[in-house]
This record gives structure tokens, sequence and C-alpha cells, in this order.
């Protein structure tokens, strides 16, 4: 049987992040973020849903963008058979420039009630959607507060990076503008944006299904 599954969402969405994934027959927990206090880290976070995991069992851990961050941070705690990466960074040195640029000049004081509603409308490079899913995206954010976005990505601007050394498997897609493809994958979805696992869910579902069901024939 194989180990039961983690999934964890990225930074301002939770479980419905999942929603349209087929991973029927398989034994999945969906987790939500736990408050954002200020000052948070990645490792911290990590800490605060260590308790959501049974570690009594085998298991893996799958996140998305910052879920698969603090995945790895999680992965210290609860010891996965391994964890899996969808549209995420396993530290700094995968960074493109504008994000060590934002890293440098840290302007977290632009992410606010305001802003998110104001800049929405213009937050293309997240990948084309349909108006349900542009319309889920939007009130998750809103659900989880400007507030706990802003805190998460300074989190993310601070993290030094992966300590996890057990097994890793990564899915990611080649038009990916938030974290361009520019490292070695297992899964490249082809036209796959940041969002992909809500917009490209049955292929990401073949990948993840690859992964948690291997084949004993290959």
């Amino acid at each position: 049987m194989p180990p039961r599954t983690y999934l964890l969402p990225g930074i301002g969405c939770d479980h419905r992040l999942f929603e349209r994934l087929t991973l029927d027959g398989l034994d999945v927990v969906m987790l939500d973020w736990p408050d954002f206090p200020k000052g948070c880290t990645l490792a911290g976070i990590a800490r605060a849903m260590h308790a959501q995991v049974d570690t009594t069992r085998p298991h893996v851990l799958v996140g998305v963008s910052m879920g698969g961050m603090v995945a790895q941070e999680l992965a210290l705690l609860t010891r996965p058979e391994r964890v899996v990466l969808i549209s995420s960074w396993t530290g700094p040195q995968e960074w493109p420039p504008f994000v060590r640029l934002n890293a440098r000049l840290r302007p977290l004081w632009t992410i606010n009630r305001f802003s998110l509603w104001a800049t929405w409308p213009f937050k293309r490079m997240l990948g084309r959607r349909d108006r349900a899913i542009d319309r889920l995206l939007y009130h998750m954010a809103v659900e989880q507060t400007a507030a706990k976005i802003r805190r998460g990505v300074g989190a993310i601007l601070a993290w030094p990076g992966s300590r996890w050394t057990g097994p890793i498997a990564r899915i990611h897609g080649d038009r990916d503008l938030v974290i361009p493809l520019r490292f070695p994958v297992d899964h490249r979805i082809a036209g796959g944006t940041h969002i992909m696992v809500i917009t490209r869910a049955a292929e990401v579902s073949r990948a993840l299904r690859t992964i948690l069901v291997p084949d004993p024939a290959r």
C-alpha cells in the first residue's frame, strides 16, 4: 500500500488548491497553514505543522511553491520516505535575479489589503486561468489575508535553503514565470505555469502517481 501523502499548499492558498487533482485510491491528507506570527520562519511554520503529520507510519510530503519549501523543513522533523516539490525551490541558489533583488530590498510593506485587490488583475505571471480558478485563487488569498502573505514572503526571502538530504522528486512547468525552470527536474510539464497544480491538474496528477506508486516493471 502506498504511504500516506500529505499535501501542503502554496502561499496565500489552502487545501482547495488541490481540488482538481485526481488521486483516488491513495491515502491523501490535505493540510492548511497555521498562523504566521510576525518574524516567522519556514522552519517555525514547519514546527507548527508537525503535529498534523502521523510520524508512526510511512508518509510522503508534497508541497507546492512555499509548501515545498516548508515540506523540506518539515521533513527534518517527520522523516518521510521522500519529499515531492511542485513548482518550488530547494534554496536561494535557484532564485532568479528578480527574487534576489527583492531579497535585498525587501519591499514587504507593499503587500497589503489594498495592493492585493488593486494588483490582482495584473498577476498574469502566475499563469493563465479560467474565471472560476481566478475567483478561487483570489478568495483564498483574501481569506489568508495580506498580512499572512506578507509574513510568508518574508520567511521565504530569509530562508537559507534546504537541509533535507533524503529523497526529493520534482515536478515543474516550463512556463513558470514565478519560479523559472533553471534546474533539473523529474517531471517537466510542457506549458505548465506556477499554478499548474490546478490549471494542469490531470498532468500533475499523472506525474504524482508515477512518483507515489512506482511501476515495478520500470
